[in-house]
């Protein structure tokens, strides 16, 4: 009674005040500010946080990595938004993601995400109307230290996809020998009667004698020619791409290309980690970002800190 007795001394405001001070407000971007800079935030927009995550029961997290709902959500004032955050120095050295392929929005998100500058040079550069990034350097992968600069070759165009090269139908072609098989043919039977002389003799015995001549003939078939097509060979459908997190149904993802209900599996091209969901959202972003994971499924893949990771999604 004596706890809420306080609050409602501290929050209630007085009958004078300005009514826009309880109208709602927009959810602020918390993801990479330091705690210090949590508490600041949300005190100055009068909305409230819990956390979860390494450190949030004792108090000694450093760093907001995640948090729900989004930043610049509607929501009422005095809400309380739920904050995920990380007990890691937030100025470690960390290393720097894939962007080749990302569009701009892509780009400015996932380097705001590991707290990493860049710079951009070519086609569209200058004025900031780039849509696509061709190379980077250093290359993904590499450790930089915090706040690090990466470089950054863009266009205005986005590369066709190059169409898959058809290989040539190979047949095999087998000849059989031709095959003879003898047939034996007999002819008409013919009787030869040989008579008794002249004289009669008692007993005499009249002799025939029956000759059966055979002929035989040999029929050969004709060459036959066999030409057997090589089987198909059924492979599996697969995506190459980015993997990205955002709080929803564990065991459920999202994705721009497969019907929903479709059961894929997520494979991390760089630690061979696999984790299986089922595609029940859409996401808004295409290109090189091939599935957004729920929290639970990405973590057991990288840490939620490194925000993007290459993978292979197969169904």
């Amino acid at each position: 009674m004596i706890v809420a007795l306080m609050a409602s001394a501290v929050f209630v405001a007085p009958a004078t005040a300005d009514a826009s001070t309880h109208a709602r407000r927009h959810m602020p971007d918390l993801i990479g500010l330091s705690r210090a800079r949590v508490y600041a935030v949300m005190h100055a927009d009068a909305l409230y946080f819990v956390t979860t995550g390494p450190g949030s029961a004792k108090g000694t997290w450093k760093e907001a990595v995640g948090q729900s709902p989004r930043p610049g959500t509607v929501v009422p004032w005095h809400f309380q938004a739920t904050v995920r955050v990380s007990s890691a120095n937030p100025h470690a050295a960390r290393r720097v993601p894939r962007l080749v392929g990302l569009s701009r929005i892509r780009t400015y998100a996932v380097m705001k995400r590991v707290q990493l500058f860049f710079n951009t040079r070519g086609p569209g550069s200058s004025d900031s109307k780039w849509t696509v990034v061709l190379r980077q350097s250093p290359a993904a992968g590499t450790r930089v230290r915090w706040h690090a600069t990466i470089t950054l070759t863009v266009t205005t165009r986005r590369p066709k996809p190059k169409k898959p090269v058809r290989k040539p139908v190979t047949t095999t072609t087998l000849k059989k020998k031709p095959t003879c098989a003898p047939t034996t043919t007999t002819a008409p039977a013919t009787t030869t009667t040989s008579e008794p002389s002249s004289t009669t003799i008692a007993g005499a015995t009249t002799t025939t004698t029956t000759i059966v001549p055979t002929t035989t003939t040999t029929i050969c078939r004709p060459v036959t020619t066999t030409t057997l097509k090589p089987k198909k060979k059924k492979h599996g459908k697969y995506r190459v791409g980015d993997a990205t997190w955002y709080r929803y149904i564990p065991g459920h993802c999202a994705t721009w290309y497969l019907p929903r209900g479709t059961r894929i599996t997520i494979r991390d091209l760089a630690t061979g980690k696999v984790v299986h969901c089922i595609a029940s959202d859409r996401e808004a972003a295409h290109g090189d970002r091939v599935v957004d994971l729920d929290t639970q499924q990405f973590a057991e893949l990288a840490p939620l800190s490194k925000g993007v990771v290459l993978v292979k999604v197969s169904w």
